[in-house]
């Protein structure tokens, strides 16, 4: 499923690099600030090494961003991303039920929330004065909250049962580039990749996903 993805994705921005210099007309009014984004696509852990390009999960997000000058933004943004959690058990393990001993047996991964902070900077990337086409850098900072189950079996009953937990993690940075079309005076289409980085490449996300954006 995430190679389907990736594949789309890629397409998605060729697509949008042939069909920039056609839009070059159509640039967003400038009086308007605020602008909501649409987020899809894949993301995952980092690598041996903290920044690799694993991409095994959906990426679902949103962002509002409000523009400072035409070439500079400030955006907050949250995304959903299952099945990819890591999260350590409170007080360092399990609560006790009774005197019964109990065993792990196995733990699910629930899923990833990210609320980022975000500062875009903005460049022209075709050489006309209103260029439907500008790339972009992004840096900020945010957290991070990952839920999981543990599986747990007693050990005196055989009952089995399920307890879940989160832990917070503060984001140190996150970093990331893309590029992003005019569709329309007020539509727009972005492609962005972006590495949140932590202590640890569990706690680490990759994503790579495409945005659709309305100006307001």
């Amino acid at each position: 499923m995430s190679r389907k993805i990736l594949i789309t994705i890629f397409v998605t921005a060729i697509a949008l690099l042939c069909w920039g210099v056609d839009l070059s007309a159509q640039e967003k009014k400038d009086d308007k600030k605020l602008e909501i984004t649409g987020y899809f696509g894949a993301g995952g852990r980092g690598t041996e090494g903290g920044y690799g390009s694993t991409f095994d999960v959906l990426n679902f997000g949103v962002g509002l961003e409000y523009f400072l000058s035409p070439r500079i933004s400030i955006e907050g943004q949250i995304n959903y991303l299952p099945n990819i959690a890591y999260a350590l058990p409170p007080y360092g393990g399990l609560p006790p039920w009774g005197e019964a001993p109990i065993h792990i047996i196995g733990q699910e991964q629930k899923y990833r929330l990210l609320w980022d902070v975000n500062f875009l900077f903005y460049f022209d990337l075709t050489k006309f004065k209103k260029p439907a086409m500008r790339w972009f850098l992004t840096v900020g900072t945010g957290f991070q909250y990952d839920r999981v189950e543990d599986i747990v079996v007693s050990l005196k009953t055989l009952e089995q049962f399920k307890y879940g937990y989160g832990s917070f993690w503060f984001q140190m940075i996150n970093f990331g580039a893309g590029f992003n079309v005019n569709i329309t005076k007020d539509w727009a289409l972005r492609l962005i990749y972006k590495i949140h980085a932590f202590a640890g490449e569990e706690a680490q996300t990759n994503r790579l996903v495409i945005g659709l954006s309305y100006r307001f």
